[in-house]
């Protein structure tokens, strides 16, 4: 097995030492054509402790769209209409640097980033290392663009890139050249006989400068009111309850005045940032400028990361308008909904990964860049024995912040929208080392990407941000702008319409989040452990033990925190597919399922659009409300959540209409209840995060409404007369809901009844 060295180069007083020393490599024609940069910048916090400057001379793993797509029509995902489809199978080429040139000496055809990172890592060398490393080589480093989404949320596109578009890149880095930015100490971590254990880069004076000398060029994009119209399609799916929150980017895009390299270098001067990285790829014509202040997620001593970003506001000019801007922004219900539900979705994701009940959110707080400041959370877990590092970085790909809501749906809108591939925009850059147990991906905000011409660079920027059913058009429009300045300036001269004074330059800055009233008070982050033993969770029915928990999946982003909860309350969970990719007949389906499994309860889980859209989940309701749901002369337990609560009301007949007081996702809500069924131990108002934009109509029957929203007008929750069967319009297992573990205790703890031969049940036709 080879050694890691760790050779220290001592300090440096040199601004941006690893530019320095790319420029070095350049003129000193010791590296290949391609180049990565993985450069923090801005104040030294616990997210911008290190710059890292690889070696990529060996090996290099190219990702490409399949050159015979697969069935391009499409969902019309804004109407509610979305199904899984697998996509054909990534080209993967492995070169090999010989002379200079690279050589493709393998070809894979992986069918998920999941197995495509899985090539990375025989690739890998893993040697021995002290964990006292800044980083370990032998892993790879490169760029996922946001377009290999395809291969981690299976959902027909219509608007994908060309067969033979480079899709991602990976080399493996033998040898890192390492900034410690506290100490401004530099080391090299190689290999034992790389050439730069004894040859190391040396790091030039670069001059940066944010002014760009060349005269103002304006780059296309779409109008004003195209983008607004756009926003106020997406608040009309929202009513309509077919998703709970889209991102949607606008591009600026032109021929360039001058070079990527020369924007990145005018951005680590006027917008930096933690995440700040550069990549250039020689023979492919390819770079990526980016000053990302997003992490997707890091993986280290077994613990996983992600800092999502959602929620935003200018800076102030002033330190007293800086502050009023920030409380406003901690105070908007809008903006908080954005992040909370932003958080809950990261929760999820990460919760396929990590070992049941480790996944928490940590903290949150108010990160300050130099034009914008934003709401950040962290969010963790420890991820599970089972699960590889390249695994985990494939199942939060892409980042919950750039796709919405659920992300299924989200992904394709976002391509309806959209109309064209994103390219590097929303992907990410950064390294993985599955033998060493390490990772860290950046997400690609603030991002310029550009294509060589017979000429000049052809550059493209995209931004925008998440709309939610309080979105104003002209308002998301106006943050798209925000977001865009700094990169328009840098690559052409034009600050998209914002003057200096519009958007002042500030000092970055970590703050705490100001406290506020109402329900949004209530929240922080909270345990996440329950009182006894943590039970398992398992996605499939091989294997799985009799007695636990089934919780129906109907294509949510939540479901897998549903299933965490119920796991902490001690109870195995066993989660069911309720819109699978091949259908079956419902009956025949739930019937094996209550044959094999004999589960204590069943959750029916939440998702977009209506029930119906789930024949699974409407005939488990139905037999539910009719007695029918049921094993061994006993009814089992039954809990309809959001899209479940729905289809036991339309189950009995009741009408599913669009709330008359507007739609409601991720804000913190006060409910009420009449301390019946789940409440019968809790407090009769309670606030609970909602995510709906449908409400039942009750009816006469054997459903009895007990909770209702704070105007006592909505229906929030429902009970059977005689049967374990109730329902409820909010999602407990959010972080938006204090009480939130409380109401699924109560029904857990709910054990079958026996079957009442004579017991007469009314229903009416939906």
């Amino acid at each position: 097995m080879p050694k890691a060295l760790h050779i220290p180069l001592g300090n440096t007083e040199i601004r941006e030492p690893l530019i320095g020393a790319l420029v070095n490599l350049r003129e000193s024609g010791k590296h290949t054509s391609d180049e990565v940069l993985l450069n923090s910048t801005g104040p030294v916090t616990d997210l911008s402790r290190k710059s890292l400057l690889p070696s990529l001379g060996s090996v290099r793993i190219l990702l490409i769209e399949p050159e015979v797509s697969e069935d391009n029509s499409g969902t019309a995902a804004l109407d509610g209409e979305v199904r899984i489809s697998n996509p054909n199978p990534l080209q993967l080429l492995v070169q090999e640097a010989v002379e200079g040139r690279w050589k493709t000496v393998e070809e894979h055809h992986p069918a998920t980033l999941s197995e495509a990172l899985k090539v990375a890592e025989k690739l890998e060398i893993t040697p021995n290392f002290d964990e006292s490393m800044p980083i370990v080589p032998g892993g790879f480093t490169g760029i996922l663009g946001y377009d290999l989404s395809r291969w981690t949320v299976p959902v027909p596109l219509s608007n994908n890139p060309l067969p033979g578009t480079i899709l991602g890149i990976l080399w493996r880095a033998d040898a890192w050249m390492v900034h410690e930015r506290e100490t401004n100490h530099l080391s090299i971590v190689a290999l034992e006989g790389h050439q730069w254990c004894t040859d190391p880069p040396i790091p030039e004076k670069v001059e940066l400068s944010s002014n760009n000398e060349s005269p103002g060029v304006v780059p296309e994009s779409e109008s004003d009111s195209d983008h607004a119209r756009k926003v106020s399609t997406i608040r009309k799916s929202i009513t309509q309850g077919n998703l709970y929150q889209v991102n949607y980017g606008r591009r600026w895009r032109r021929e360039m005045p001058g070079s990527p390299w020369d924007a990145f270098l005018r951005l680590t001067d006027s917008n930096p940032a933690p995440f700040s990285s550069w990549m250039k790829v020689g023979d492919l014509g390819w770079a990526v400028a980016s000053s990302s202040p997003e992490r997707l997620i890091e993986v280290e001593g077994g613990i996983v990361r992600t800092r999502p970003i959602k929620g935003t506001r200018k800076r102030g000019r002033d330190d007293q308008t800086d502050s009023k801007l920030r409380h406003q922004l901690a105070s908007s219900e809008k903006e908080v909904a954005e992040h909370l539900m932003l958080v809950d979705l990261e929760r999820h994701d990460l919760s396929r990964v990590c070992e049941p009940g480790s996944v928490r959110w940590s903290g949150w707080r108010v990160e300050a860049l130099a034009n914008v400041q934003h709401l950040v959370s962290g969010v963790e877990g420890r991820i599970s024995e089972s699960v590889s590092i390249g695994h985990a970085v494939s199942a939060m790909f892409p980042g919950g912040s750039i796709t919405g809501c659920p992300k299924t749906v989200t992904v394709a809108a976002i391509n309806e929208l959209e109309e064209e591939p994103r390219g590097a925009w929303t992907g990410s850059m950064g390294y993985i080392h599955n033998g060493a147990g390490i990772a860290d991906w950046n997400i690609l905000i603030r991002t310029l990407e550009a294509h060589s011409g017979p000429n000049e660079w052809y550059g493209t920027v995209q931004a925008g941000g998440g709309i939610v059913i309080d979105s104003s058009p002209s308002e998301e429009v106006e943050e798209a702008r925000w977001k865009a300045a700094a990169l328009t300036e840098a690559a052409w001269g034009f600050r998209t319409g914002f003057s200096n004074d519009d958007l002042p330059d500030r000092e970055v800055e970590i703050i705490p989040i100001p406290h506020v009233e109402g329900p949004i008070g209530e929240i922080s982050p909270r345990t996440m452990h329950g009182n006894g033993s943590t039970g398992t969770i398992l996605r499939n029915t091989e294997g799985a033990p009799k007695g636990a928990t089934l919780l129906v999946d109907n294509l949510d982003s939540f479901t897998e925190n549903i299933a965490q909860e119920i796991a902490i309350l001690g109870s195995d969970v066993v989660i069911v597919e309720g819109r699978p990719e091949i259908h079956e007949d419902p009956s025949e389906k739930i019937d094996e399922w209550l044959d094999g499994l004999d589960p204590s309860r069943i959750v029916l889980g939440p998702g977009p659009a209506r029930p119906e859209a789930s024949p699974i989940t409407m005939e488990i309701a139905t037999r539910a409300i009719s007695g029918n749901l049921s094993r061994d002369s006993k009814n089992i337990p039954l809990l309809g959540l959001c899209l479940g609560h729905q289809a036991l009301g339309r189950a009995a007949g009741w009408e599913l209409i669009e709330s008359p007081l507007g739609a409601i996702h991720g804000k913190p809500s006060i409910t009420t209840n009449d301390g019946t069924g789940l409440y019968s131990n809790l407090q009769s108002e309670i606030v609970m995060m909602r995510y709906n934009s449908l409400v039942l109509v009750p009816s006469d029957g054997d459903l009895i409404p007990n909770s209702w929203d704070k105007t006592g007008s909505l229906l929030m929750g429902l009970r059977h007369r005689k049967l374990p069967v109730h329902g409820i319009q909010f999602h407990p297992e959010s972080v938006g809901s204090p009480m939130g573990r409380e109401v699924l205790s109560s029904f857990l703890q709910m054990p079958k009844t026996d079957i009442e031969p004579n017991l007469h049940l009314e229903r009416l036709e939906p």
